[in-house]
């Protein structure tokens, strides 16, 4: 049995993290699901945006303890590069956009996975925990990129060094996710984000990802290059013309993807 459940809510592609008794800990095949259902989700012609969410209490708590979890440090970077490091390089490369709604903690990598989402959406009960150092580990799943690019080095550096837990509300006062909301209405208002998304033109999304994602290091001519490039495509799609229509004629456009 799969440990991410999958449903399909119209054109968006839902993914439930399934390990509740553990808090949805990276334990078992859910890493390995994970990355299977972000394929699945990319090859879906249908498919225009992606939720991911936790099963239970907990977003992701992320390493399962037990077993051989503290065993040599070689197996561990090998396992990490064959399991969590791919997962995070999908989320931030898929050509779909993608929104985490954090119904409760995430911890180590969990952090990474939820901050590898394009728009992060918490409840306001949710933590962040950055867990590392309590064990003497060190930052992994993204996190070390991820939150200094989004609340600053000082901030991610006591986060990282103190290990202590950031509530929900704090991490959108900050910068670090998008916005807090009741956790009643954490659904729905996932949904409602991913659905925008979902109506939004395919083509012109993927490319913004992209050029996002890009310009953290690229040098200013390559950068406004991408851009000059990427903007010459975008106007060459039927979205952009139905766009601009829209636009003139006061009504929501209808985007196909073309």
């Amino acid at each position: 049995m799969s440990m991410v459940l999958t449903e399909r809510r119209g054109a968006i592609a839902c993914l439930t993290l399934n390990n509740p008794a553990q808090y949805n800990a990276l334990g078992g095949s859910l890493l390995a699901d994970l990355d299977a259902a972000l394929d699945e989700a990319a090859r879906e012609p249908a498919a225009r945006a992606v939720l991911i969410t936790g099963a239970g209490k907990g977003f992701c708590s992320g390493a399962q303890f037990g077993g051989d979890t503290f065993s040599s440090g070689a197996s561990i970077a090998e396992r990490m590069r064959g399991s969590i490091n791919p997962v995070i390089e999908k989320l931030r490369n898929l050509p779909l956009p993608v929104v985490a709604a954090v119904n409760g903690p995430a911890a180590g990598a969990g952090v990474g996975i939820a901050l590898a989402a394009d728009i992060v959406i918490a409840a306001r009960s949710a933590r962040f925990i950055l867990s590392f150092a309590r064990l003497g580990a060190v930052l992994d799943g993204g996190t070390s990129l991820f939150l200094q690019r989004s609340i600053g080095a000082a901030r991610a550096r006591a986060l990282s060094l103190l290990a202590e837990p950031l509530a929900a509300e704090t991490a959108a006062e900050w910068g670090l996710i998008w916005k807090t909301v009741d956790d009643a209405a954490l659904q729905d208002e996932a949904l409602g984000i991913a659905q925008r998304l979902a109506d939004g033109p395919p083509i012109a999304l993927g490319m913004i990802k992209h050029q996002l994602e890009a310009a953290w290091t690229a040098p200013m001519a390559e950068l406004l290059e991408t851009e000059a490039a990427n903007q010459g495509k975008a106007f060459a799609t039927a979205d952009l013309r139905e766009g601009a229509a829209a636009f003139m004629e006061k009504r929501p456009p209808r985007f196909a993807g073309r």
